[in-house]
């Protein structure tokens, strides 16, 4: 079986979607699937990576070599359609190669390389499927709401009617894409993280001067609510003003938005418990998790929460809004805290964090994502999908 899967980009930059197909791509290749990566050389807002462009490469993942072929994309001046990922190269391959495939993984909608993709698949006959990486909740049609509807009804909506089946992350995901009543068929499958070593269990010895430490990594975007968590965590030191803490952010954003968050943390007066690292991968980003108390996540909405997962992988328990798509099973295998996104609520969540976490909590979370969220069984699952929607 010959899968080739199109995206915008695998930057890191832009978050866990992007990051999660090299180590997919890599998984269904450890299963003997021949599978490949079609994208741009898109790294962060109006900023091209170094990349090979026009001719295959490999970059690693879990491992393995991963096949990627990038074309340049083309930064608009309109700032409306900026992150439009213009890339003709791209579309002119697709339209040459496309045949070559028995399937195509399609990942993202209102994107010039992948709703274009999804129209010259169309016109050609060749099956594909889409994840639509959460932008048919309803929070991400709500931001720049007229454009989206505009962009639905002109090229997508026929996308979506056309692919084969649609990928969520999560019953969550499926349920609020209902709201467009497509038509299409559709499964549910989380995305995996890599495997890690566990971390060593120091609950038995607690420092109690020790500052609780909280994480957040993810990109910085304003459906994440920092400033929420700011606001929070501002409650909670005028109510607990001698339990230390202190909040490690990692990623990175448009610098504007950035600068803001500092400047927020400032005015709050609780920029030297914030401790900004940018963007981290590799050892460093799973040292940061396993070093953690918590992983704190309140986000208005997640299709999936990737990061979430990667710490739940690292032994270390979340705190998560019920908008981050993974909260359900958290909560019913008792792996963190689901806490309502408003100042006070994650507040109160936040002070009785203070207390480590208990044993049972930490085991679970490792748990929870070992069964739920390894990569060698969600590709079995995924090779699976990709049968059915061929025999189909």
């Amino acid at each position: 079986m010959r899968v080739l899967h199109l995206i915008p980009s695998i930057s890191p930059l832009r978050g866990g979607p992007s990051q999660a197909v090299l180590s997919m791509v890599a998984a269904l290749r450890q299963q003997g699937v021949d599978s490949s990566i079609l994208t741009t050389n898109d790294h962060g807002p109006g900023v091209q990576s170094a990349m090979p462009l026009g001719r295959w490469h490999e970059q690693e993942a879990l491992g393995q070599a991963v096949p990627v072929l990038a074309f340049g994309r083309w930064n608009p001046p309109l700032r409306a359609v900026r992150e439009f990922a213009i890339a003709p190269g791209f579309s002119r391959w697709l339209g040459q190669h496309a045949h070559a495939y028995d399937l195509v993984h399609v990942h993202a909608l209102f994107s010039y390389t992948t709703s274009l993709g999804m129209a010259q698949l169309r016109r050609q006959g060749v099956p594909y499927l889409l994840r639509t990486i959460g932008q048919l909740n309803r929070w991400s049609l709500g931001q720049s709401a007229g454009r989206k509807q505009l962009f639905l009804k002109l090229v997508d909506q026929a996308n979506l009617q056309g692919a084969r089946a649609l990928h969520f992350t999560s019953e969550a995901e499926q349920q609020e894409a209902a709201d467009l009543h497509v038509q299409t068929s559709s499964f549910v499958l989380p995305l995996g993280v890599p495997e890690a070593p566990a971390a060593v269990d120091g609950s038995a010895e607690v420092d109690q001067l020790r500052p609780t430490r909280f994480v957040f990594l993810s990109r910085l975007h304003p459906k994440k609510q920092l400033p929420l968590l700011f606001e929070a965590l501002t409650l909670l030191q005028q109510r607990q003003p001698a339990r230390p803490w202190q909040l490690d952010i990692a990623g990175e954003g448009d610098p504007a938005y950035v600068q803001e968050l500092r400047g927020r943390t400032q005015a709050l007066g609780i920029a030297h418990q914030v401790h900004w690292h940018g963007f981290v991968g590799g050892a460093a980003k799973q040292a940061l998790l396993q070093q953690a108390d918590w992983f704190v996540l309140p986000s208005a909405s997640e299709n999936f929460g990737i990061a979430a997962a990667e710490a739940l992988m690292a032994g270390t328990p979340v705190l998560l809004s019920p908008g981050v798509a993974l909260a359900a099973d958290v909560a019913a295998a008792g792996a963190g805290v689901i806490c309502e996104p408003t100042p006070e609520a994650l507040s109160a969540c936040l002070e009785r964090c203070l207390e480590p976490p208990p044993a049972e909590m930490l085991r679970a979370a490792r748990q929870l994502a070992e069964t739920h969220y390894g990569w060698p069984a969600i590709s079995r699952q995924l090779i699976q999908h990709y049968e059915e929607v061929l025999r189909g």
